[in-house]
Protein backbone atom coordinates (compact mmCIF):
# COMPACT_ATOMS: atom_id res chain seq x y z
CA UNK A 1 0.00 0.00 0.00
CA UNK A 2 2.54 2.73 0.47
CA UNK A 3 3.91 1.70 -3.00
CA UNK A 4 0.89 2.67 -4.03
CA UNK A 5 0.73 6.02 -2.24
CA UNK A 6 3.95 7.03 -3.32
CA UNK A 7 3.34 6.33 -6.85
CA UNK A 8 0.51 8.44 -6.28
CA UNK A 9 1.87 11.05 -5.32
CA UNK A 10 4.34 11.06 -7.58
CA UNK A 11 2.02 11.16 -10.42
CA UNK A 12 0.35 14.01 -8.70
CA UNK A 13 3.47 15.54 -8.43
CA UNK A 14 4.33 14.96 -12.75
CA UNK A 15 0.97 16.36 -13.45
CA UNK A 16 1.56 19.41 -11.81
CA UNK A 17 4.81 20.19 -12.93
CA UNK A 18 3.83 19.17 -16.63
CA UNK A 19 0.80 21.70 -16.82
CA UNK A 20 3.89 24.56 -16.08
CA UNK A 21 6.03 22.24 -19.05
CA UNK A 22 3.56 21.74 -21.51
CA UNK A 23 3.02 25.90 -22.18
CA UNK A 24 3.75 26.28 -25.95
CA UNK A 25 2.68 22.87 -27.05
CA UNK A 26 0.63 22.58 -30.65
CA UNK A 27 -0.81 20.27 -32.47
CA UNK A 28 -0.77 16.31 -32.05
CA UNK A 29 1.51 17.19 -28.85
CA UNK A 30 -0.57 19.11 -27.26
CA UNK A 31 -3.42 16.70 -27.72
CA UNK A 32 -1.57 13.91 -25.74
CA UNK A 33 -0.80 16.33 -23.48
CA UNK A 34 -4.20 17.20 -22.67
CA UNK A 35 -5.17 13.27 -22.91
CA UNK A 36 -2.21 12.87 -20.34
CA UNK A 37 -3.43 15.90 -18.19
CA UNK A 38 -7.31 14.11 -18.47
CA UNK A 39 -5.78 11.08 -17.01
CA UNK A 40 -4.17 12.28 -14.55
CA UNK A 41 -6.82 14.95 -12.93
CA UNK A 42 -8.74 11.27 -12.74
CA UNK A 43 -5.97 9.61 -10.69
CA UNK A 44 -6.15 12.54 -8.44
CA UNK A 45 -9.74 12.04 -7.38
CA UNK A 46 -9.18 8.21 -6.83
CA UNK A 47 -6.23 8.43 -4.83
CA UNK A 48 -7.82 10.26 -1.92
CA UNK A 49 -10.37 7.04 -2.05
CA UNK A 50 -8.14 4.84 -1.96
CA UNK A 51 -5.30 6.08 1.08
CA UNK A 52 -8.82 6.08 2.46
CA UNK A 53 -8.85 9.76 3.31
CA UNK A 54 -12.09 10.00 0.72
CA UNK A 55 -14.67 7.75 1.27
CA UNK A 56 -14.86 4.96 -1.84
CA UNK A 57 -17.51 6.50 -4.42
CA UNK A 58 -18.25 3.61 -7.04
CA UNK A 59 -20.25 5.93 -9.27
CA UNK A 60 -17.06 8.38 -9.35
CA UNK A 61 -14.76 6.24 -9.75
CA UNK A 62 -17.11 4.59 -12.79
CA UNK A 63 -16.89 8.02 -14.01
CA UNK A 64 -13.34 8.21 -13.88
CA UNK A 65 -12.13 4.80 -14.90
CA UNK A 66 -14.07 5.29 -17.79
CA UNK A 67 -12.25 8.72 -19.05
CA UNK A 68 -8.81 7.08 -18.74
CA UNK A 69 -10.37 4.31 -20.48
CA UNK A 70 -11.06 7.17 -23.65
CA UNK A 71 -7.59 8.12 -23.84
CA UNK A 72 -6.25 4.96 -23.81
CA UNK A 73 -5.54 1.72 -26.59
CA UNK A 74 -5.67 3.09 -29.79
CA UNK A 75 -6.86 6.75 -28.79
CA UNK A 76 -3.51 7.17 -27.34
CA UNK A 77 -1.44 5.52 -29.87
CA UNK A 78 -2.75 7.45 -32.54
CA UNK A 79 -1.41 10.30 -30.70
CA UNK A 80 2.08 9.83 -31.25
CA UNK A 81 2.91 9.92 -35.27
CA UNK A 82 6.68 9.07 -35.66
CA UNK A 83 9.23 12.13 -34.96
CA UNK A 84 6.22 13.95 -32.43
CA UNK A 85 9.00 14.15 -30.25
CA UNK A 86 9.93 17.27 -29.88
CA UNK A 87 9.98 19.84 -27.28
CA UNK A 88 7.98 20.62 -25.09
CA UNK A 89 6.82 17.18 -25.91
CA UNK A 90 8.15 14.42 -23.09
CA UNK A 91 8.01 11.80 -25.66
CA UNK A 92 10.99 9.63 -25.95
CA UNK A 93 12.47 8.47 -29.26
CA UNK A 94 11.93 4.56 -27.49
CA UNK A 95 8.64 4.76 -28.35
CA UNK A 96 9.30 4.41 -31.96
CA UNK A 97 12.28 2.32 -31.40
CA UNK A 98 9.96 -0.09 -29.54
CA UNK A 99 6.41 0.43 -30.75
CA UNK A 100 5.22 -2.96 -29.52
CA UNK A 101 5.93 -2.60 -26.06
CA UNK A 102 4.83 1.17 -26.20
CA UNK A 103 1.48 -0.36 -27.92
CA UNK A 104 1.14 -2.95 -25.88
CA UNK A 105 0.69 -0.36 -22.79
CA UNK A 106 -1.26 1.73 -24.04
CA UNK A 107 -3.46 -1.42 -24.40
CA UNK A 108 -2.92 -2.39 -21.17
CA UNK A 109 -3.91 0.85 -20.02
CA UNK A 110 -6.99 0.61 -21.40
CA UNK A 111 -7.53 -3.06 -20.17
CA UNK A 112 -6.81 -1.92 -16.92
CA UNK A 113 -8.70 1.34 -16.50
CA UNK A 114 -11.90 -1.01 -18.17
CA UNK A 115 -11.36 -3.08 -15.25
CA UNK A 116 -11.47 -0.71 -12.73
CA UNK A 117 -14.52 0.79 -14.18
CA UNK A 118 -16.22 -3.16 -14.44
CA UNK A 119 -15.39 -2.94 -10.35
CA UNK A 120 -17.14 -0.02 -9.61
CA UNK A 121 -19.91 -0.16 -11.95
CA UNK A 122 -20.62 -3.79 -10.17
CA UNK A 123 -20.29 -2.19 -6.63
CA UNK A 124 -17.11 -4.20 -6.06
CA UNK A 125 -15.39 -3.97 -2.84
CA UNK A 126 -13.00 -0.89 -1.55
CA UNK A 127 -10.14 -3.76 -1.61
CA UNK A 128 -10.95 -5.09 -5.71
CA UNK A 129 -11.33 -0.87 -6.04
CA UNK A 130 -7.99 -0.80 -4.70
CA UNK A 131 -6.27 -3.84 -6.50
CA UNK A 132 -8.08 -2.65 -9.69
CA UNK A 133 -6.66 1.22 -9.20
CA UNK A 134 -3.20 0.29 -8.51
CA UNK A 135 -3.00 -2.24 -11.42
CA UNK A 136 -4.15 1.04 -13.48
CA UNK A 137 -1.17 3.03 -12.02
CA UNK A 138 1.95 0.71 -12.49
CA UNK A 139 1.18 0.44 -16.26
CA UNK A 140 1.07 4.12 -16.13
CA UNK A 141 4.54 4.01 -14.24
CA UNK A 142 5.78 1.43 -16.73
CA UNK A 143 4.85 3.40 -19.18
CA UNK A 144 6.55 6.81 -17.98
CA UNK A 145 9.26 4.77 -16.68
CA UNK A 146 10.08 3.73 -20.33
CA UNK A 147 9.11 5.96 -22.58
CA UNK A 148 8.98 9.58 -20.87
CA UNK A 149 11.62 12.22 -20.14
Amino acid sequence: MKVLAGAAIALSMTVSIAAIAHEGATGVVKERMDGMKAIGQQVKIMVPMMKGALPYDPAQVAKSAAIVESHSGETFTALFPEGSNEKPSEALSDIWDDWSKFTDLANELNSTAGNLKTVAEHNGSEDEFKAALGQMMRTCKACHSDFKE
